[in-house]
């Protein structure tokens, strides 16, 4: 069966990563494809006890089963993240994989899920992945993935508007070492330190070195809902991105809505298409901070949003997911 305009196989997308889902779904549907969402049975909680055990395996067997049926009502499952088909698998053996970044980058090394994970990539229709820095744990095992730049919906986004009152510099990631955490906290605490109570410098209550941060001198918010989390982000004065070398959705997403991001890092992943993004050190970024809010760095907030959608819209996106969907229903 294909969408009502045949632009594209009907799919399932399962799961949702960084909203890539939902953002694929929601911009099928505007050219009226049927694309559809499944989100996974439950967030994660704590399951045990006799009665934690039991409604586990209620929720799990009632949503393998709702799995099941709409596998067989599309042409294509497409899961996000390969930690997730451990549990889709039993309903939907055949599916195309969406590499997000854990999964591959961290799970795929545990011993106890190395067979699961590379198993998925060996046997999906197609392979997906979504950063550049994941081709070196994907491509040896799966050489035909396709990287998908993460979608991002830039008109849907709250446009770039500095807060009154004090400005606000925000790190967009959570405290964690996969995000960068040292160069993070070093970045933090030589902003705090130069300038003082002219600028708040804020993040998000949320990683395992979120204290860290805080005895640095950020000033932590509990962690938001995504409205909340973008009208943060779109209200910054300039907004610290993750030092992984990478942008995720949450620096995708601060560019979207026009404001200046600050990387800590270089990005020679991405010299190709160009970020407009400044820093590119610790130190930089610190200069670069102390600049944009000095008015001394210029920043033109419409030629940051149109790199987003010409590199990462939802257009794009789903053009590209489409034809690897037509290729794979041919081949069968």
């Amino acid at each position: 069966m294909t969408g009502p305009d045949a632009g594209s196989p009907s799919a399932l997308h399962v799961n949702d990563a960084a909203y890539t889902g939902a953002n694929l779904v929601a911009e099928a549907r505007r050219r009226g494809w049927r694309w559809d969402l499944m989100p996974k049975a439950a967030e994660a909680q704590d399951w045990s006890g006799v009665t934690g055990r039991a409604r586990k395996a209620l929720l799990g067997g009632s949503w393998l089963a709702r799995l099941a049926v709409a596998a067989r009502r599309h042409d294509v499952v497409h899961v996000h993240s390969a930690s997730t088909l451990h549990h889709t698998r039993p309903a939907a053996p055949r599916f195309v994989l969406h590499c997000h970044g854990t999964d591959v980058r961290t799970t795929q090394y545990d011993p106890r899920r190395t067979d699961e994970i590379r198993a998925g990539l060996r046997d999906a229709e197609a392979v997906f992945y979504s950063t550049p820095d994941l081709a070196e744990h994907v491509l040896p095992h799966r050489a035909d993935a396709t990287l998908l730049p993460v979608p991002v919906a830039v008109d849907e986004l709250p446009r770039w508007q500095p807060a009154p009152g004090r400005p606000q510099v925000v790190f967009a990631s959570r405290w964690e070492a996969v995000k960068g955490l040292e160069a993070q906290l070093d970045v933090a605490e030589r902003l705090v330190a130069a300038l003082g109570d002219r600028v708040e410098v804020v993040g998000l209550d949320w990683g395992p070195d979120a204290q860290e941060a805080a005895r640095r001198g950020v000033r932590l918010v509990p962690r938001l809902d995504h409205a909340a989390y973008l009208r943060l982000l779109a209200g910054a004065s300039a907004v610290v991105g993750q030092s992984a070398g990478i942008l995720s959705a949450s620096e995708l997403e601060a560019m979207g809505t026009g404001a200046p991001l600050v990387v800590p890092v270089a990005l020679p992943l991405y010299a190709a298409s160009a970020p407009p993004v400044v820093g590119g050190s610790v130190d930089g970024a610190v200069e670069a901070v102390t600049e944009l809010l000095s008015g001394g760095q210029g920043h033109d907030p419409d030629k940051v949003r149109g790199w987003v959608r010409d590199t990462h819209g939802t257009a794009r996106g789903v053009e590209t997911v489409a034809a690897v969907y037509r290729s794979v229903v041919a081949a069968r």
